[in-house]
């Protein structure tokens, strides 16, 4: 089954758009998006824009970092972030669920 030229041209403007929503796992707020137009990938990030240090150490994490871009309409996008490159957007990275309490073994 093949789409509509029309609409596959709107799902593909539209895929990269940050989408506000909470974490299934531990109700945390998240921004998903599938970033990328050719090989995308499924982005679930945390909202809080990053300063440099914060970068750096979601990085050492293995954490991915992604720009927030928003356009001159206000719909924000999440995009690629090469870190060797300067960037004025906000930086936001993957969103990690908190580590669970560890139950004690019983006797």
């Amino acid at each position: 089954m093949t789409l509509n030229p029309g609409i596959a041209a709107k799902i593909a403007a539209t895929a990269d758009h940050a989408k506000p929503g909470t974490c299934p796992r531990c109700n945390a707020p998240v921004l998903r998006a599938r970033a990328g137009r050719i090989a995308a990938l499924d982005v679930t990030a945390d909202p809080t824009p990053l300063d440099l240090a914060g970068e750096i150490l979601a990085r050492l994490d293995g954490r991915l970092t992604w720009r927030l871009i928003t356009t001159a309409l206000g719909i924000q996008r999440i995009a690629w972030r090469s870190p060797s490159v300067p960037t004025a957007d906000p930086v936001i990275a993957d969103h990690t669920c908190p580590p669970q309490p560890i139950q004690e073994a019983l006797l």
